[in-house]
């Protein structure tokens, strides 16, 4: 074989691999829950002993308080069998940047979706898949909701929408 047909050969195998990446980063991309890409040498500590602070009781009436106060407010609806809610609990409920301006900024609720006047309130905001994570504007109106795991950057982005 000829040294030309070597390099064809190269070329078309470079392309391919090409085209192979650019069809994964666009499925990828694609995909409904966020996929993080963070090498464990690059893992940045950013938990706290803090966490954010989540009321649990007298659902309704704290979000009528709310809506007087002209608070937003950030409900977390979850159940005691998801996985994802529970990673969220540990990893972003306590990352220090959404402590901080979830304490500060709005009115957190967390809401068991299976119990008490949780099921109620999940049925009136038409919550069907865990965790649910809505924003409420300080009018009461549902401004953003995320489904699924949510990253911390991604949850302040969201929050930061609606502040």
């Amino acid at each position: 074989m000829s040294s030309n047909t070597y390099q064809r050969s190269g070329s078309l195998l470079f392309s391919f691999a090409k085209m192979l990446a650019v069809i994964m980063l666009t499925w990828l991309s694609a995909c409904q829950y966020d996929i993080a890409f963070n090498p464990p040498w690059k893992k940045e500590s950013r938990l706290t002993n803090e966490k954010v602070v989540f009321l649990t009781d007298d659902l309704q009436s704290r979000i009528e308080k709310a809506q007087r106060d002209k608070q937003p407010v950030f409900i977390d609806f979850y159940t005691d069998w998801c996985a994802p809610c529970k990673q969220m609990d540990r990893d972003v409920f306590s990352d220090y940047r959404v402590v901080d301006f979830f304490n500060k900024e709005f009115l957190n609720l967390k809401v068991n979706a299976e119990k008490g006047e949780g099921i109620q309130l999940a049925k009136n905001l038409g919550i069907e898949a865990y965790p649910s994570l809505v924003f409420l504007g300080s009018n009461g109106i549902e401004k953003n909701r995320i489904v699924g795991f949510a990253s911390a950057g991604k949850l302040l982005k969201n929050a930061k929408r609606v502040k």
